[in-house]
């Protein structure tokens, strides 16, 4: 609550970056096609992992935090505050609340960025998005792998993620991977 009095303003670039992050987690498609439960965890563990690739992509050399990468974290979690405000969250509960929102977030962006190979990225997926592991050989979290891994080399390629990231095209991934896939 005290941020409120200081003088640091959130970069304009960070804040476009972060609601884009969220704009593409909002896709119908994701809940619709690729088995994204439409509820607040769902909704909130698709705006993890479209974060999760730009705040991994903003670490240095040394693998330390960048102040971009500090600052796109910090969007998120001002976000996460004003959703549970939002939503009515007390005050006594509030804190509470922040801190489980921030150790699913630690603990979803470590399993997504230590995974090396498929295999356990689509548990990890279906663990923490489709929110079953026993659905990691189904073909809804490998079309979700494979949407993963695309983000997670554009961000990567991106000589700027202020300027040149976009996320890739879900469509073409579930129409690839999906037998029944909506418009």
């Amino acid at each position: 609550m005290l941020r409120f009095f200081t003088n640091k303003k959130t970069n304009p670039a960070v804040r476009r970056l972060y609601d884009t992050a969220v704009t593409q987690a909002r896709l119908p498609i994701f809940y619709q096609t690729f088995g994204v439960p439409d509820t607040l965890d769902g909704r909130f563990d698709m705006v993890v992992l479209h974060v999760w690739p730009l705040i991994d992509s903003l670490r240095g050399a040394d693998g330390a935090m960048t102040e971009d990468g500090q600052a796109l974290f910090d969007t998120f979690v001002d976000d996460m505050e004003q959703n549970l405000r939002t939503l009515g969250v007390s005050d006594t509960a509030f804190a509470r609340k922040m801190k489980a929102i921030a150790q699913a977030f630690y603990g979803r962006f470590d399993a997504y960025r230590r995974a090396q190979d498929e295999d356990t990225l689509a548990r990890a997926l279906a663990r923490n998005v489709l929110e079953d592991e026993a659905k990691a050989d189904g073909p809804q979290a490998r079309a979700l792998v494979v949407y993963a891994l695309a983000m997670r080399s554009a961000a990567k390629k991106a000589q700027d993620l202020f300027t040149d990231f976009g996320y890739p095209d879900p469509a073409p991934i579930a129409r690839a991977h999906l037998t029944e896939v909506t418009p």
